[in-house]
């Protein structure tokens, strides 16, 4: 005989279990009900939305495309509704909304046949941005569109896209953004580190000689601007010979070697220099040291002959 005591629990627990079992399949009708509820509803906006746009009434349609997106994002019409939507602000003239509206179709439908053509409608936008074709409006003044929004938006091209065409497109507009519109040192080193995160992360691209090249011109100017920092003129140097070495077939390639022969002169009319300094201060040891380097570096021609003109004279004291 079985004990009393184990009955009871036994009782309760084939009770709850059945209870269990009874709730699932009550529930799952109202589940799909609701499912099915939700999925009619999305699909009557988006006929009243298609109904809408088709009368010209597109801000009443694109208020239903939103929320349609935006309330019932797993339904069927969700993915057309947002790039209608897109579509309509671009239309409009929204463009910065309008990239922003594409972008959801990017992120949150990457399965939507309008994928692609939202990607390819976010490049243009945000090219027109950097390139000053789209500004914003305060109180009737067109300005353009600041440097980080316009800088996130590339960024935004390249990364939806990293293996496209687009992307190291995208990647050179950022430096050139920068190098053209940031202002000062911190502009500048941005501009330097966007276009080194082009050669680096696409060595091949058309647009990685020109980057590389840039470097060096920017170094170079900062250069000129600090009174011949010998620093920034090495660094200079080297992003030239980094070109010269890395893309030696590149239109480039020519401008860096006359941009590596300026350098060298320089150099030799600077050691002159410090050596005219010295010996004017009478620090003759010093002078000399400056001068024999100018001798060393030079070819034959006039600064050449004075530099060895003091060489002997001094050496000779």
């Amino acid at each position: 005989m079985t004990p009393i005591k184990f009955v009871i629990p036994l009782f309760t627990v084939s009770f709850l279990l059945s209870s269990c079992s009874r709730n699932r399949s009550e529930s799952s009708p109202s589940v799909a009900r609701d499912a099915q509820a939700t999925a009619n509803s999305a699909q009557g906006l988006y006929n009243n939305a298609i109904a809408l746009q088709n009368a010209g009434k597109t801000d009443k349609a694109a208020k239903l495309y939103r929320r349609i997106s935006s309330k019932h994002p797993l339904s069927s019409a969700a993915d057309d509704s947002a790039y209608r939507y897109a579509q309509i602000l671009e239309n409009q003239g929204e463009l910065l909304d309008a990239f922003d509206a594409y972008d959801v179709v990017v992120s949150k439908f990457p399965a939507s046949p309008h994928y692609s053509s939202a990607i390819k409608r976010q490049e243009t936008i945000a090219h027109q941005v950097a390139q000053g074709h789209i500004t914003s409006s305060f109180i009737g003044i067109k300005s353009r569109i600041d440097v980080p929004r316009t800088t996130s938006m590339l960024a935004k091209v390249r990364d939806n896209a990293p293996r496209a065409a687009s992307a190291d497109k995208a990647q050179f507009a950022i430096g050139e953004v920068q190098q053209t519109r940031a202002s000062g040192a911190t502009g500048m080193a941005r501009a330097i580190s966007a276009y080194r995160q082009l050669t680096r992360d696409y060595p091949d691209s058309p647009f990685a000689p020109e980057a590389q090249f840039r470097i060096g011109n920017i170094l170079l100017a900062q250069a000129k601007e600090g009174n011949q920092d010998t620093a920034n003129l090495d660094r200079a140097r080297r992003a030239f010979d980094d070109l010269l070495i890395r893309y030696p077939k590149s239109e480039q390639a020519k401008s860096a070697k006359t941009a590596i022969g300026k350098l060298a002169s320089g150099d030799i009319q600077r050691s002159f220099d410090v050596a005219e300094f010295y010996r004017k201060k009478g620090q003759m040891a010093s002078a000399l040291f400056y001068y024999k380097e100018t001798v060393k570096k030079s070819s034959p021609g006039p600064l050449h002959s004075q530099a060895q003109q003091w060489v002997k004279r001094l050496s000779g004291q």
